[in-house]
């Protein structure tokens, strides 16, 4: 059983995308950033407008792949930046969903409360 797992919905600019944060969107975050899986959790607390985004990214990446749907549908990474950035209950909500998904916590659970 995968324990580092989130599924949530994710909008930008008014259109909602699928986020599967897992161990593979940490793969594939780990990789595109060059970061070792161990160094993770400093990364995003060393530097949070940078690390969310990023990580929501990789976790639509994930979605995408997960399903074999066409990766290039998806925003820019700036583009999905920008518009999580520019709402600061959105980058809280995600940071919560983003550390409930690195803990391990049910993600069902979390959506029916």
């Amino acid at each position: 059983m995968n324990q580092l797992s989130g599924k949530f919905d994710v909008l930008i600019a008014r259109k909602k995308y699928k986020c599967h944060l897992s161990m593979n969107a940490f793969r594939i975050l780990c990789e595109k950033e060059d970061l070792k899986f161990n160094d993770m959790q400093k990364w995003m607390n060393k530097d949070p407008l940078v690390a969310v985004p990023k990580v929501i990214y990789y976790g639509m990446l994930n979605h995408v792949h997960f399903h074999n749907d066409d990766a290039s549908k998806l925003p820019s990474l700036d583009f999905v930046s920008a518009h999580i950035l520019d709402d600061m209950k959105s980058l809280e909500d995600y940071s919560k969903k983003i550390a409930i998904a690195f803990g391990g916590e049910d993600s069902d659970k979390e959506g029916k409360k």
